[in-house]
């Protein structure tokens, strides 16, 4: 592969601005770090002032929106791809790109709904947000998603199959098994990742206070957000520890000294009907913290097949205390959970495999189109 992409060019755009510890940066810069090191000379441009975190007004966002298309629009003519996060903003270097013979290639994460739901705001311009994302996901040279039923729904919103399911991952080289011990006492089961409304908080605040929760284990959630007001409304409740946002390197031991990781998503209006993949799975899993995950497919899927953790029903506090309490009066059962997602995710799911997935499909679109 370094062979062949040696001497391509690319630009990746990401309007939705990477933050480290969020998912998006993680995602971003891996895939980026995996296709340089497969030779091709990759340029990342990102806004600076995105996403509800930025704390930024629209008119912000959208001139800093403007201000990263306009840059990449100046190196057009030195570029043999485009690949771009799917933003429905970013319509206007979508179609220049077009316009001038360069192919691009976007990555699809999510469905339009998703903004929809995090900024109620936008419900108004809901058709015009579907537009923008249906018209480039039209027009792309091929689509990239994280997971079948996202595939799926691409064919069918865009009406085309150059559809390619290339999953999240974890780096193998910082998410391992052995390192640095966790600096929490005691047994805990933790989440790490956004506060928000499809993460399934409110499940799990209601878990960790039922009479079922495993005695002595605490919930840690690591993470900020707009459901904030949530964990800072708890006071001192002793079985529930909120460190807020952490670094990206104190993440996997903290992962790793959990008794099990969560990523119990929920699916308001219907958002993650298509699967979910998400990155702080493969994480966990790469640590060989057992899991225990919401049935919605992709995920729940993956776990039953690696036999890497506990599936629950979405949005059921019992039934996730109820995993809870199982995994922990079998330590031993949720070690050999944990041991073999870490198998897993070193066979299959590194993040240098799935920009390797990546940068293939690329090369055959733009040898085809050569």
């Amino acid at each position: 592969m370094a062979g062949q992409a040696k001497g391509r060019r690319a630009a990746y755009l990401c309007l939705e601005t990477p933050r480290e510890g969020q998912a998006v940066h993680t995602h971003v810069h891996e895939i980026v770090r995996g296709l340089r090191a497969d030779g091709w000379n990759i340029e990342l441009i990102t806004t600076q002032a995105g996403g509800a975190s930025g704390g930024r007004s629209f008119g912000l966002r959208a001139a800093d929106y403007l201000r990263a298309q306009a840059r990449l629009v100046s190196r057009l003519s030195n570029l043999d791809a485009v690949f771009m996060r799917s933003h429905p903003a970013a319509f206007l270097v979508s179609h220049l790109a077009r316009l001038k013979g360069v192919p691009v290639f976007q990555e699809v994460n999510g469905k339009p709904t998703d903004l929809l739901v995090t900024y109620p705001g936008l419900r108004r311009v809901g058709s015009l947000i579907e537009w923008a994302y249906r018209t480039q996901l039209k027009r792309a040279a091929h689509v990239f998603a994280v997971t079948e039923g996202l595939r799926d729904w691409v064919t069918a919103f865009a009406g085309h199959d150059r559809v390619t399911v290339v999953s999240n991952g974890a780096n193998t080289d910082v998410f391992r098994p052995d390192g640095p011990p966790s600096p929490i006492d005691g047994s805990y089961i933790v989440f790490v990742g956004g506060l928000v409304g499809w993460h399934g908080i409110d499940t799990m605040l209601a878990a960790a206070r039922l009479p079922g929760w495993p005695d002595g284990v605490k919930l840690v959630v690591v993470g900020d957000g707009v459901e904030r007001g949530k964990l800072q409304a708890l006071g001192d409740d002793a079985r529930i520890v909120w460190l807020g946002r952490r670094p990206y390197d104190e993440i996997p031991a903290l992962l790793r000294g959990a008794l099990a990781a969560l990523c119990v998503i929920e699916s308001p209006a219907g958002r993650s009907a298509t699967g979910v993949a998400p990155i702080k799975l493969f994480e966990a899993m790469a640590c060989a913290t057992a899991v225990i995950v919401s049935d919605l497919p992709f995920q729940a899927d993956l776990v039953r097949q690696v036999g890497c953790g506990q599936v629950v029903p979405m949005a059921d506090p019992q039934a996730l205390a109820d995993a809870a309490a199982g995994l922990a009066a079998s330590p031993d059962r949720a070690r050999e959970m944990g041991l073999r997602g870490a198998a897993y995710v070193r066979q299959h799911a590194s993040w240098q495999a799935r920009a390797s997935e990546t940068g293939r499909v690329m090369e055959k679109v733009l040898d085809a189109r050569s």
